[in-house]
């Protein structure tokens, strides 16, 4: 039980940096970008967003199972 705890601490802590790094880049490209528009912006940080999602983990085992 306690292990298992563990697990789901460091996984919402490492989702936690992830989200971190994900607003540091958007305020760094509304820096670097003044000129572009929200829609491109907002484009730009669903990309972002996709690029850095991982695949869902099975819900019986932690390994991911291809449907090969």
């Amino acid at each position: 039980m306690l292990q298992r705890n563990q697990e789901l601490i460091d996984q919402f802590n490492h989702d936690e940096q992830r989200w971190q790094r994900l607003q540091w880049w958007k305020v760094k490209r509304r820096v670097k970008f003044p000129k572009l528009g929200a829609l491109h912006h907002a484009i730009l940080d669903l990309r972002d967003e996709m690029c850095e999602r991982r695949r869902p983990a099975d819900c019986v085992s932690r390994e991911w199972i291809g449907g090969q």
